[in-house]
């Protein structure tokens, strides 16, 4: 992946969560599947994902590094949820996700092609910069298509 993709996806990200404005509060909260996320905690998720790698991750990446391992996912995840539905609006963490990917943008503007080689760990994870932005992608097209599909249903 180049990084101009890399950087066009999270253009893209940005426009796509300003569209998330017009979801209406009641469809924001409520279980987009029984005993599953709401839009707002699937959303928040992906940007408390996107903060901890530019806050732990991303700044300490050099070829070789072996950095500490991600945090445990269900409870990283679940304050994710508490955020989205206790803490901040729709209109904030949409704005804070829209700042985010800002800030992802311009640390991958300051990349060279070759720095998107380096290998690091994360725990016991290997990547190149290059893998973990593919990681990080399929992750928000995973939870892009499920919000889609749950807006597209409510639609009709």
């Amino acid at each position: 992946m180049k990084k101009e993709q890399i950087i066009d996806h999270h253009e893209s990200f940005k426009l796509w969560l300003n569209e998330l404005k017009r979801i209406n509060d009641k469809e924001w909260f409520q279980p987009m599947e029984e005993s599953r996320w709401s839009i707002a905690a699937n959303v928040s998720h992906m940007i408390k994902w996107d903060q901890y790698s530019l806050e732990e991750i991303l700044p300490r990446v050099s070829e070789g590094v072996q950095l500490p391992p991600f945090p445990d996912f269900q409870r990283f995840n679940g304050e994710a949820k508490r955020y989205a539905h206790d803490v901040v609006t729709k209109e904030a963490l949409i704005e804070e996700g829209i700042k985010t990917r800002e800030s992802i943008i311009a640390y991958v503007n300051c990349l060279s092609d070759d720095d998107l080689q380096h290998s690091f760990s994360v725990g016991d994870q290997s990547f190149t910069l290059e893998e973990f932005f593919e990681d990080f992608i399929g992750h928000d097209k995973h939870h892009q298509e499920q919000i889609e599909a749950v807006v597209s249903a409510e639609k009709t």
